[in-house]
């Protein structure tokens, strides 16, 4: 019989009965060290219970590591509705979990630490399109060449750091680290997160759009007309162009969250011209000259798929007589255009699907002041209250 208190109760539990006159047999018949072995594993279990019921979750078994802080991290993000999850549990996935995932937190030293972060800001991007099924081979890009490739490599170092960081501070305030918090003493890369955003005049756009071959050319066009990620495109059907209410509606984007992108008339009358006697289900935009071969983890052969638009880029950028830039820098395009006309930055940051005005204010802030000015001159109210006061002229007295 073993009894465990609790406020206001005593708990009793049957743990079977003495070998007095039968053999033991570890189940229901005990010899005195079995009964002891059974009782202090029932003292836990009650031990646990009390515990779940005072703090709402289980207690820590052994030594608590880096893997366990990440997972306590992503539930309680999960648990205030941050946004973004998705990402953050595929960074901590790919960049996190494999070097450090098993390591003891209490264990983690500062060498260790920096070593892992330098080596984040050395390797190569990883290349994306598809989830990576289980036990799939990781693929990379080429190693960064450039001086911005550096710098875009070290800015994500910086924000994978910061991802470890929080887990691990919250660790400690829940109690679960009473270490000295080395991962603090970890140096972030300086001057690496101001990004040179390229973007092209009204004239530049035009150009680019005359030499784009058909196919390419109306995903081009998209671009432009909705800043839309070349992922989103892609998606895109006859049905969620409304052509009532001129927008687009966007059902999976890079944050998780759906959203509606309102459309200029000119854009309203493209849309309208090419989603015309299409049935609904339909994709909007088509590879050209696609022969309707099965290509690898891709439902429909017609449709574009990952890197297809990088080639189809490079060549109408050197057509065009423009410096080369990424399909990615026609949704700055867009962005910079509307901010340019004094579009305040909470719209912009709507149409682009950002939970905040922070990344437009990153990229595009530099643009705010000149367009700010105008905007406050051309949409400002007449007040009509600035007569000027009435002055008598002065009169001088001439010299005798």
């Amino acid at each position: 019989m073993s009894r465990a208190e609790t406020p206001g109760k005593i708990l009793q539990a049957r743990l079977g009965t003495a070998d007095d006159f039968m053999d033991a047999d570890d189940q229901t018949t005990l010899t005195y060290k079995q009964a002891c072995r059974k009782a202090e594993a029932w003292f836990k279990e009650q031990a646990e219970v009390i515990h779940i019921q005072a703090t709402g979750e289980k207690s820590q078994q052994g030594p608590y590591t880096v893997a366990e802080a990440m997972s306590d991290y992503l539930g309680d993000a999960e648990k205030r509705g941050v946004k973004g999850l998705k990402i953050m549990e595929a960074t901590i996935k790919a960049h996190i979990l494999p070097p450090l995932g098993a390591l003891e937190v209490s264990k983690l030293t500062k060498p260790k630490l920096d070593g892992w972060f330098h080596a984040l800001a050395e390797v190569p991007r990883r290349k994306t399109g598809h989830p990576m099924a289980e036990g799939e081979e990781v693929e990379y890009l080429a190693p960064p060449a450039t001086e911005d490739e550096r710098r875009a490599r070290k800015d994500t170092a910086n924000r994978i750091l910061t991802n470890l960081r929080s887990a691990l501070n919250l660790a400690m305030k829940n109690g679960k680290v009473s270490s000295n918090p080395v991962w603090r003493d970890v140096e972030r890369f300086r001057n690496v997160g101001a990004a040179r955003v390229r973007f092209l005049n009204v004239e530049e756009q035009q150009r680019l759009v005359n030499v784009c071959p058909p196919g390419f050319r109306e995903l081009v066009q998209a671009a432009l007309f909705t800043g839309c990620r070349y992922g989103e495109l892609c998606r895109l059907t006859v049905r969620d162009f409304d052509a009532k209410g001129g927008s687009i509606f966007v059902e999976i984007s890079k944050s998780g969250k759906p959203r509606h992108i309102t459309l200029t008339k000119e854009a309203t009358a493209w849309f309208r011209a090419i989603t015309a006697g299409k049935p609904s289900g339909t994709r909007l935009f088509t590879r050209p000259n696609a022969k309707g071969k099965a290509r690898k983890d891709m439902d429909d052969p017609f449709a574009w798929g990952p890197h297809d638009q990088k080639k189809a880029m490079h060549s109408a950028c050197l057509s065009a007589k423009i410096d080369p830039l990424g399909f990615h820098e026609l949704r700055h395009t867009y962005a910079s255009g509307l901010v340019n006309a004094g579009v305040p930055l909470a719209f912009v940051a709507a149409q682009l699907g950002h939970v905040d005005t922070s990344m437009v204010e990153k990229h595009y802030g530099h643009l705010c002041p000149n367009a700010k000015a105008e905007a406050i001159r051309k949409l400002s109210p007449v007040l009509r209250i600035a007569k000027p006061p009435k002055v008598a002229p002065m009169k001088l007295k001439k010299k005798a």
